[in-house]
């Protein structure tokens, strides 16, 4: 076992201030106690000093284990001095066809039972940081965005994947032309389709999802508008062990493809919005790529009103998938099913004219599982690039529900109890779809025997703070599962996970 660093100095030049953090013995700053907050003020300015630019940092003398405490006290000191004093465009006198902005996002996750052994805790800090610059034009324009995502603090038995860690690499790089009414991108980017719940730029995963390929939008008149794409999602690497963080050149593959067409309009009754759209990927194997040889089409429609104070909101999305897949990516499947899944969401809510505003709904999710696992038919829903967060809770470390094989009504309420301040709660109660397939997600890797398909319930709260509007917010939420029975006899227990978390745009 490594022993604790006896000595330590972080250093960082703030502007005209540096600022040193230092555990040697005759240090100012050295805490009293294993959990101390540090308060030092950082200003970039001389003559002003704003009072939110104060460092707040948690202290506690952790092992040096994969340089997690370096890069913790080096995140908590970006977020705080950018976002209490990062200089504007205007600040920094830019031309007005170049803009350059950024995001920091620093979480901290704990889950009381890893999902293999069930036997110890589980704890996560990830980081992702994104630097961009916009080149706009009149009628044309170029992004290119980085991204580094890294994570820290993590037991060697955890399981990492790419869905946590992908180092700096091209997250955007893309050149467009057109106007008001239409667009046309080429190169790589990353977007939000309809819900999100099927092609989606990832918010609270560490990792982003992007695609190389052709992105456009038509604006016919002032309520409809087309939207077509054809890609090759971009594969996200690292260099051997994950925990390492180190970096390895992400890519596409000709033999992995992903298209769409969406239709939106704001033109149905009672200010509703609609959406009709077909998604397509096709893929094969190849030397350097493993895959399940999905030939999938998704056909989708989405109605919604948004919420509106004394008013009733409502969305339904429907899908139904139809084509061929494995039922895993390894090299000894080469068994080609037939795949026929569907989605279904619904939810009605009213937002009522009282104090905390508070909106109240009612929803329902809907994803088959696999039917008969000896029919050659694959009913498993393929979520695609979309997200699970929305609907089932937090994803990272804990990620227990997925938008696969599942039943589930849940009970939400949101509140906003000051003008920056949001309270979200929701009750959520999850069975199988189907009793003969498994729920790996949960730690149920195989079918309940008896039929019996309660899974449990879940109740997330999340509390998030706009400390700077538009700038900083702070964010915690606790989630707690209840196992069923049927997991419990299985040895699947109750667990809970709370994470707290920083945004910062600059």
């Amino acid at each position: 076992m490594r022993q604790h660093q006896t000595s330590c100095r972080y250093r960082a030049n703030i502007g005209a201030r540096r600022i040193i953090f230092s555990r040697e013995p005759d240090s100012a700053l050295k805490p009293r106690h294993p959990w101390t907050i540090l308060s030092v003020p950082i200003s970039p300015y001389r003559e002003t000093i704003h009072p939110a630019s104060t460092l707040f940092m948690f202290y506690h003398p952790l092992p040096a284990k994969r340089s997690a405490r370096r890069t913790l006290l080096c995140g908590l000191l970006c977020t705080a001095s950018f976002a209490s004093a990062a200089p504007s465009e205007s600040n920094l006198q830019l031309p007005s066809w170049l803009s350059l902005s950024g995001t920091l996002q620093t979480r901290v996750e704990y889950l009381n039972q890893d999902f293999d052994s069930g036997q110890r805790e589980d704890h996560a800090l990830v980081e992702r940081t994104t630097l961009r610059a916009d080149l706009n034009f009149e009628h044309s324009g170029a992004t290119l965005e980085l991204a580094d995502s890294r994570i820290f603090w993590v037991e060697d038995d955890t399981p990492v994947n790419s869905a946590m860690v992908n180092p700096l690499d091209i997250l955007q790089g893309y050149v467009w032309v057109g106007d008001d009414q239409w667009q046309v991108k080429l190169g790589r980017f990353t977007q939000d389709l309809g819900s999100r719940r099927f092609m989606a730029r990832n918010r609270y995963r560490n990792t982003i999802n992007a695609f190389d390929g052709v992105n456009a939008r038509w604006q016919l008149g002032e309520q409809d508008t087309v939207r077509a794409f054809y890609s090759l999602p971009v594969e996200r690497r690292f260099d051997g062990d994950p925990r390492d963080n180190k970096m390895k050149s992400d890519r596409s593959h000709e033999n992995q493809q992903f298209g769409g067409l969406m239709y939106e309009t704001s033109r149905l009754p009672f200010d509703s919005q609609g959406e009709i759209y077909l998604l397509t990927l096709k893929e094969r194997d190849s030397a350097d790529l493993q895959t399940r040889n999905r030939e999938l089409y998704s056909v989708g429609v989405r109605l919604l009103r948004n919420p509106q104070t004394s008013h009733w909101d409502y969305e339904f999305e429907a899908l139904q998938q139809e084509g061929r897949s494995r039922l895993s990516s390894s090299a000894t499947n080469t068994d080609s099913l037939d795949h026929s899944a569907s989605f279904l969401h619904a939810e009605l809510g009213y937002s009522f004219d009282a104090p905390w505003q508070p909106r109240l709904q009612a929803h329902y999710d809907y994803a088959s599982g696999d039917r008969d696992p000896d029919d050659n038919e694959n009913n498993g829903l393929d979520s695609l690039y979309g997200i699970p967060r929305s609907d089932f809770g937090p994803t990272g470390i804990y990620g227990l529900l997925a938008r696969n094989n599942i039943s589930s009504p849940a009970v939400r309420l949101e509140l906003k109890p000051a003008g920056d301040w949001r309270l979200f709660m929701e009750l959520r109660d999850a069975w199988l779809a189907t009793a003969a397939a498994p729920s790996p997600r949960t730690g149920l890797a195989e079918a309940i025997p008896g039929g019996d398909k309660h899974l449990g319930s879940q109740l997330e709260t999340v509390l998030r703070w706009q400390v700077i509007p538009s700038r900083l917010q702070l964010e915690s939420g606790l989630t707690y599962f209840n196992a069923s029975d049927a997991l419990k006899d299985r040895g699947i227990d109750d667990k809970y996970y709370l994470y707290l978390q920083a945004n910062l745009s600059f």
